[in-house]
């Protein structure tokens, strides 16, 4: 017979609890995969727990619904666009000491154009760090943005950040925000997720 070294159990419990706690820093600067990647998409439910089903944008599932991957699509084409200033003004995660990588700030401004010369027109969110597409249609924003970073668990995790509301002043648009380990990876560590809002605050 082996000798096999027993482990004190309050070790082992401060083991499990750790790992339940999400990531807390990041191994190298996460990467945004919208300068990566820049293709029509071809849905207009891009960032929604379904899309990639009826028009191939590539979007994951964690078991909760909440997207974690999104792909990124073409801004506003037409000349007829119109323009609202927006404002990140909240940030929920789902502990306190869990990284999301979301790219915006409390407080900072950005700008929603869309084309709406149509009741359905392609859109786009930008932030400094951050530029979410998708559509607006009957003046409802579902956008999406999506990137990718290395973790100290030793694995590549993909997350997807969804922006959903009206387009007129003085609305709220949700943030949701959720992640997985990429496919194929195993050991890695408990995902976070994240909510938050951006205020519309008119043209």
């Amino acid at each position: 017979m082996g000798f096999r070294a027993r482990v004190p159990w309050r070790i082992a419990l401060a083991v499990v609890a750790l790992s339940a706690c999400g990531r807390s820093e990041p191994v190298e600067p996460p990467l945004a995969l919208e300068p990566l990647r820049a293709v029509d998409a071809g849905s207009r439910d891009a960032g929604r727990p379904d899309a990639g089903l009826d028009g191939g944008a590539h979007a994951g599932r964690a078991d909760g619904g909440v997207p974690t991957s999104c792909a990124s699509q073409p801004g506003p084409v037409s000349m007829q666009r119109c323009r609202l200033r927006l404002r990140f003004t909240r940030l929920t995660r789902s502990t306190a000491s869990c990284f999301v990588d979301v790219r915006m700030s409390p407080g900072e401004e950005g700008v929603l154009e869309w084309d709406c010369g149509q009741p359905s027109g392609r859109a786009e969110v930008q932030f400094a760090r951050a530029r979410f597409t998708g559509w607006v249609t009957d003046r409802v924003v579902d956008v999406c943005y999506g990137s990718e970073f290395d973790w100290s668990d030793g694995c590549r995790w993909t997350s997807a950040q969804a922006l959903r509301g009206a387009a007129s002043a003085g609305a709220t648009l949700t943030l949701t925000y959720g992640e997985a380990p990429l496919s194929g990876q195993t050991g890695c560590q408990v995902p976070c997720q994240a909510s938050g809002d951006v205020v519309v605050l008119g043209p």
